[in-house]
């Protein structure tokens, strides 16, 4: 902007109009340069997260699964069912048998991973029959310590993978 006798007139702030923004962009291009200075290349990749199988039972591999399979730290188990070291059905009709037995194998589990029902963040039952379960129920709460309760879903199935079964738990842990 000219002034009649020819000389530069100022902008509020002392501003010429687009020096504020030249001064912006020159700045910009400044950290950035700066900031490609700093970097030596692109990011590091993070470490592959491979997943770890295990088996608690020789018959799982023939049957086509793993208990669990651990990611980092993350350790998802399977539905662990009320079963003996060959795949036997313990406490046939027998509710707090099974419970008792299937907390046994998580409690075992969870052990070869290196943790225990502390590590625990998640769990899903699924009965047969949801009114025996809730009979024997408080069972499951001697494996946890406590005020260390996981999420969990309660959930009534028609039918388990072997009719005999009347419970089976699958969990979600965190190591530490």
């Amino acid at each position: 902007m000219r002034q009649r006798n020819g000389s530069r007139a100022s902008r509020p702030g002392g501003a010429r109009r687009g020096g504020r923004a030249a001064a912006l962009g020159g700045a910009l291009a400044v950290a950035l340069a700066a900031l490609g200075g700093c970097s030596e290349g692109a990011p590091p990749v993070p470490p592959a997260r491979i997943p770890e199988p295990y088996h608690l039972n020789r018959y799982e591999q023939s049957f086509g699964y793993s208990q669990a399979v651990k990611i980092g730290r993350t350790v998802y188990i399977s539905a662990t069912v009320a079963v003996d070291a060959d795949g036997q059905l313990v406490g046939p009709g027998d509710m707090a048998a099974q419970l008792d037995a299937v907390y046994a194998n998580l409690g075992a589990t969870l052990k070869a991973e290196g943790g225990g029902f502390a590590q625990v963040v998640m769990e899903r039952i699924y009965t047969t029959d949801m009114e025996a379960l809730l009979k024997v129920a408080d069972r499951r709460l001697k494996s946890y310590p406590e005020g260390q309760r996981p999420a969990t879903t309660w959930v009534e199935v028609r039918r388990l993978v072997d009719p005999g079964f009347l419970v089976a738990v699958e969990a979600v842990a965190e190591l530490p």
